[in-house]
């Protein structure tokens, strides 16, 4: 047995990887030249597969993704394969809420506003507004959606949330439902804010477009830190534009990076990160331990964690 590391790990955690790994032999590519010359011989693969590498590794039966959203990553040859995708979900949700909550907060006290007067000196008030005692609506109750749940019981909100697997609302969820179009609808005209914790797939492309910003109250604000493209942004931008929505705060986009031309950028009530929302001084050790933990499973025949459902694209 074979496994291929494509992943840029120390030697030292190459090493660790090789002692979890039982009687199997671990390999480690840092180039996608050096993945395409050893991969052919590969059960699994841990970290990047781009779709050359993939092409040739017929012996493979694992991959385990580096990323949680596997939008990007799920191109048809791996659906259409027999080969089993593990992903990094839940791994990265503690600052991808963290992140989240920064957004909205940041939004909901005019934040922007004031750094802009500091910027020139100018002593300015700004409105702002209380999030304590509002409605919090979450598309999503996976990993992030979880963790921002868990921070809002901080701010004594009531949280509503979608979810197309999960039938229990967990601890600080007041309502949980299947996310038909009417439930989707009520949630958002409920919500004092609404974050988007949902993966990218066919499904939700453009959930969030401008029938759906109508909806939402005017004085709302709407999150989004999980994938581009949920959201409609030339009907999210008309939307800030005419009053319809108080605010938005975005960490990913449709096009990466956001284009120069988009609205978005002149929009004074929109907060634009870009793409961070799961960057953590953490992040490296989390990613290898997780790596090493499924490496372990792998090779001892027990279970994985994380087992997509390529069909559903999480």
């Amino acid at each position: 047995m074979k496994v291929l590391i494509f992943y840029p790990f120390t030697q030292e955690q190459i090493e660790e990887l090789r002692a979890v790994a039982g009687g199997a032999e671990v390999l480690h590519a840092t180039t996608e030249p050096e993945a395409l010359r050893l991969v052919p011989e590969a059960t699994a693969l841990l970290g990047h597969f781009p779709p050359a590498v993939f092409a040739v590794a017929k012996r493979l039966r694992w991959i385990q993704s580096f990323s949680a959203g596997l939008d990007n990553f799920l191109y048809p040859a791996v659906i259409e394969s027999d080969v089993v995708v593990t992903n990094m979900a839940g791994i990265y949700a503690s600052q991808g809420a963290e992140h989240a909550w920064a957004l909205l907060l940041a939004l909901a006290r005019g934040l922007p506003r004031f750094i802009r007067s500091q910027t020139q000196r100018l002593w300015q008030r700004a409105p702002v507004v209380e999030l304590s005692g509002g409605t919090l609506g979450i598309i999503g109750l996976g990993g992030f959606g979880v963790e921002i749940a868990r921070r809002a019981a901080g701010y004594d909100m009531t949280v509503l949330a979608l979810d197309p697997v999960r039938t229990e609302p967990p601890k600080g969820v007041a309502e949980l439902r299947p996310p038909t179009r009417a439930a989707l609808l009520d949630l958002l005209a409920r919500s004092d804010a609404v974050m988007i914790a949902c993966p990218k797939t066919p499904e939700t492309i453009h959930l969030i477009g401008a029938g759906e910003l109508k909806a939402m109250k005017p004085a709302a604000f709407l999150v989004c830190v999980t994938r581009g493209g949920i959201i409609d942004e030339a009907a999210l931008a008309e939307a800030l534009r005419n009053g319809e929505l108080a605010g938005a705060g975005l960490d990913v986009f449709e096009r990466e990076p956001l284009p120069p031309d988009s609205p978005l950028w002149e929009l004074e009530n929109v907060i634009i990160t870009t793409h961070i929302a799961g960057a953590s001084q953490r992040r490296p050790q989390r990613t290898f331990e997780f790596f090493r933990e499924n490496l372990r499973r792998y090779t001892a025949g027990e279970p994985l964690l994380n087992v997509v459902d390529k069909q559903r694209g999480f």
